[in-house]
C-alpha cells in the first residue's frame, strides 16, 4: 500500500489499482456537488442560490446524485492514484466498484494493462540483415505509365451497353462510384453489358450484395503518348517514362528502409524478451475487427498482425525513452501537414524510426 492508501498488484503488465477514498473527502465531494447544484437548479419560493439542501437534493434526484458523486470520485481518485504512483495505462481501465455508501465510504478496484518495464543496454546487437537492393522492373513502369494515360483520358457519353474497358458511374444513397467494365476483375465483369438508366445488383467476392443505379456509360479516349507526357508537364514521352522510373525507385527504397527497420525492431523485441500485454492485445484486435467488420474465421490472422505491429510499437517506444530519441515538434506538424495526417499518428511513426535507426546503428557497429 502506497502512502495515498492505494495498494497495487501487478503481475507482468497487467495491473489492478485498488482505492479507498476517505469518508471526509467524499463529503467534500458531495458539498461541491450541491453547490453547483443550488447554483443552477431554481427552486420555487427561493432566490437562487438559497434554497435549503433537502430541496435541491430532491430536485437533483437521490439515485442521480449519487451516480455523479461516484462518478466524480472515481474519476478524480482514479487521476491521482495514476498520477502519484507514475502509472500509464495502455488499454481502458476497468472499474469494478466494491464499497459504496454516500457519505461514508466508497472503495473501487481499477484493471488495466502498462507496457512492459524494458532495460536498454547501451551495447545492444542484434542481426539486421541488409534486404536486397531496390529494383524496379520495365513491366512496372510501363504499368504506371498506362494508369497515368488513362486518367488523362477524356470520357465520351455512350448509348450503347458497356464493354470491354468502358467506365461506368454508380449511384447509390445519394453516393456516386465509378468503375471499369473489365473480365479481369469480378465487380468489372458484373458491370459488362449495363446501360445508363439500368439498376444493377453488384455482389462483393464475400457475398455482400448491393443495388447501384447506372448513371452513365462512357467510352475512354485515351491520349497519345506524347499528349499524356505534356498533361502531366514532361517535354517527351521518354522524359515521362524516366520520371516515372526515378519515382518508382524512391518508393521501392522506402519500402526497402522499412522493411529493414521492420525487421530491426523485430529483431530488438525478441533480444529484449518483450510481448504485448494479453488485455492490450484482446482490446486492439477487438477494435480492429469492428472497424474492418472481418469475419471471425479471420481473428487468428489478424491477432497475430496486431500482436507483431505491437510488439514494434512497444520496443521502439521504449528505446525512444531510454536513448532520449522523441522526435521534434516541428517535423511532427511538417509531415501531418504534407502527409494529410493527425500528429499523434505521425509522432508514432517518426518513435519508430528513430528507434528502428538506432538498433540498426548498434547492429552495424557489431558487424
Amino acid at each position: 500500500m502506497t502512502e495515498g492508501g492505494f495498494t497495487v498488484e501487478r503481475e507482468g503488465s497487467e495491473v489492478v489499482l485498488s482505492i479507498e477514498v476517505p469518508a471526509e473527502e467524499i463529503r467534500k465531494k458531495e458539498q461541491d456537488l450541491l453547490a453547483a447544484a443550488r447554483a443552477q437548479l431554481t427552486v420555487p419560493g427561493f432566490r437562487p442560490g438559497k434554497a435549503p439542501e433537502d430541496l435541491i437534493l430532491r430536485q437533483y434526484g437521490p439515485d442521480e446524485f449519487a451516480r455523479d458523486l461516484k462518478e466524480d470520485l472515481i474519476r478524480e481518485w482514479l487521476s491521482r492514484a495514476l498520477g502519484e504512483l507514475d502509472l500509464h495505462p495502455v488499454t481502458t481501465p476497468a472499474v469494478e466498484t466494491t464499497a459504496f455508501t454516500p457519505g461514508e465510504r466508497l472503495a473501487f478496484r481499477v484493471r488495466f494493462a502498462v507496457l512492459p518495464e524494458v532495460v536498454i543496454p547501451d551495447d545492444l546487437a542484434v542481426e539486421v540483415p541488409e534486404p536486397p537492393p531496390a529494383e524496379v522492373t520495365d513491366d512496372e513502369v510501363q504499368a504506371v505509365l498506362a494508369d497515368l494515360r488513362r486518367e488523362a483520358a477524356v470520357l465520351e457519353p455512350k448509348d450503347g451497353p458497356a464493354t470491354e474497358g468502358d467506365v461506368v458511374r454508380l449511384e447509390r444513397a445519394g453516393r456516386d462510384w465509378e468503375g471499369e467494365a473489365t473480365a479481369s476483375r469480378p465487380i468489372g465483369r458484373q458491370l459488362l453489358g449495363v446501360r445508363a438508366g439500368e439498376r444493377v445488383t453488384l455482389t462483393e467476392e464475400g457475398g455482400r450484395s448491393e443495388v447501384f443505379s447506372v448513371t452513365g456509360v462512357y467510352r475512354l479516349l485515351l491520349p497519345t503518348q506524347e499528349e499524356a507526357a505534356g498533361s502531366y508537364g514532361h517535354p517527351s514521352w521518354e522524359a515521362f517514362e524516366q520520371a516515372v522510373r526515378e519515382e518508382l525507385g524512391r518508393v521501392a527504397e522506402a519500402r526497402r528502409l522499412q522493411a529493414r527497420r521492420l525487421a530491426a525492431l523485430d529483431a530488438a523485441a525478441d533480444a529484449l524478451g518483450i510481448e504485448v500485454p494479453p488485455t492490450l492485445l484482446a482490446e486492439a484486435v477487438a477494435a480492429e475487427l469492428k472497424e474492418l467488420r472481418l469475419h471471425a474465421d479471420q481473428r487468428p490472422r489478424l491477432e497475430e498482425a496486431v500482436r507483431r505491429k505491437l510488439r514494434r510499437e512497444i520496443v521502439a517506444q521504449r528505446v525512444a525513452e531510454a536513448k532520449g530519441l522523441r522526435p521534434d515538434e516541428d517535423e511532427v506538424k511538417r509531415r501531418a501537414e504534407e502527409q494529410g495526417r493527425e500528429e499523434s499518428a505521425v509522432w508514432v511513426a517518426l518513435v519508430l524510426e528513430k528507434a528502428a535507426d538506432w538498433v540498426i546503428s548498434q547492429a552495424r557497429r557489431h558487424e
